[in-house]
């Protein structure tokens, strides 16, 4: 049996290596942005965001420093088919944003967002960075009280191992700043009622960790929470599954978001 990784006495480099979801994914980086792009452009935002209907919304990726809303809208056509909303949100980017001023613009856009529309339900949802920024906007009772579920995918909870990575020289990130926004070091809060923890099975060893850690520490909160290892998916492709029928992610999401058609 293998050591299991830890980061605390791993060299920088291993821990690098861990937290660069592109040296573990299935097809090149590069592939998967142009996707993002080509399935989110025919779509106009503002038409997805059809009030008095279920309502996904969802958080982008890339670090707190890459992507953006435009091209977060990879999941439109399956959207469309289920007769579900969908908004992505818009964040001010690394080095512009420190990660707690966008952790409050995320609070802001999903609380609007959810009043503007008025959704029959509300799934909040995220991946990488943006799981990260969905459990933080998911510890405000405000939002949670409000959800039908959380769909966390490959997300990063323990922000402390990026500090000594390339990752966090736009971040600025120390051993004590990034504990203050680590959920997965807060204490558990109250008022969120389901989560899905999921990480595709090509991720690294940490990913899959800390999505195990997190579902862990989502259930102390009371929370009825799963947790998936996802087979013949990565960091990138694992988002796509979101609203699509007859996969691990997309029937669980489906699930919270057509309880009253089921």
């Amino acid at each position: 049996m293998s050591t299991p990784f830890n980061w605390q006495s791993a060299t920088d480099a291993d821990v690098d290596h861990q937290y660069s979801p592109s040296r573990h994914a299935l097809r090149p980086l590069d592939e998967y942005l142009t996707e993002y792009h080509e399935l989110s452009a025919p779509h106009d935002p503002v038409a997805l965001r059809q009030p008095r209907r279920p309502l996904l919304i969802y958080i982008h990726g890339g670090y707190w420093q890459r992507l953006s809303a435009a091209d977060s809208l990879f999941n439109a056509h399956d959207a469309i088919a289920e007769s579900i909303s969908l908004h992505a949100v818009e964040y001010t980017l690394a080095p512009f944003a420190t990660i707690p001023d966008i952790i409050e613009e995320c609070i802001i856009d999903v609380e609007k967002t959810i009043a503007e529309l008025q959704p029959t339900h509300v799934v909040l949802a995220g991946c990488s960075a943006g799981a990260h920024l969905a459990a933080m906007c998911g510890r405000e009772y405000a939002i949670a009280s409000q959800l039908s579920g959380v769909v966390l995918l490959s997300g990063i909870y323990d922000l402390r191992p990026l500090v000594v990575t390339d990752t966090n020289d736009p971040l600025h990130l120390t051993p004590e700043s990034a504990a203050t926004i680590s959920p997965q070091l807060l204490a558990p809060t109250h008022g969120l009622s389901r989560a899905l923890c999921a990480v595709g099975e090509s991720e690294s060893a940490e990913f899959i960790r800390q999505n195990a850690d997190y579902a862990e520490h989502l259930k102390e909160s009371g929370t009825a929470t799963e947790t998936m290892v996802v087979p013949n998916r990565d960091h990138f492709n694992l988002p796509y599954d979101l609203l699509r029928r007859g996969t691990m992610v997309g029937d669980w999401t489906l699930a919270q978001l057509l309880k009253e058609q089921s």
